[in-house]
């Protein structure tokens, strides 16, 4: 299950022990990241292990596997938490959408830039036309 917390207090008092966690990145398209498992949770605390990822054939990429050797990842507070995954399946689909995500804002700009610089290329010539009368 991939639950999405819109307000931190949403997790206050929950036991999320086991689960994996993303964090809200700052990029300029929508991402999520920093997968950890939470090994622990002390008041506002939380414990993690990173998971180490493997480059997996259905994702086209590295993924969470479940089964990889973990390391220890520090502690981080629970209101950073944006994401609670139960399985890696559900962490990698998350992640997919942010690879997509990435994928769809570059088009856009390409696009964008393609409009501009035809904009740019039809102003012109009406500069040339008018000049020409």
């Amino acid at each position: 299950m991939i639950r999405m917390i819109e307000d931190p207090a949403e997790l206050n008092g929950e036991d999320i022990t086991g689960k994996y966690i993303l964090r809200r990145l700052n990029y300029h398209w929508f991402a999520y990241g920093k997968a950890a498992v939470v090994t622990a949770c002390k008041g506002s605390i939380l414990e993690l292990e990173r998971e180490e990822t493997v480059y997996s054939p259905r994702w086209g990429r590295r993924a969470y596997t479940g089964a990889g050797k973990r390391y220890p990842g520090g502690v981080c507070p629970i209101s950073v938490v944006a994401c609670v995954c139960d399985t890696p399946d559900d962490v990698n689909a998350v992640i997919q959408l942010d690879v997509d995500a990435q994928d769809e804002f570059h088009q856009l700009i390409a696009k964008a830039d393609a409009r501009v610089r035809a904009l740019a290329s039809s102003s012109q010539n009406s500069l040339y036309l008018v000049a020409a009368e």
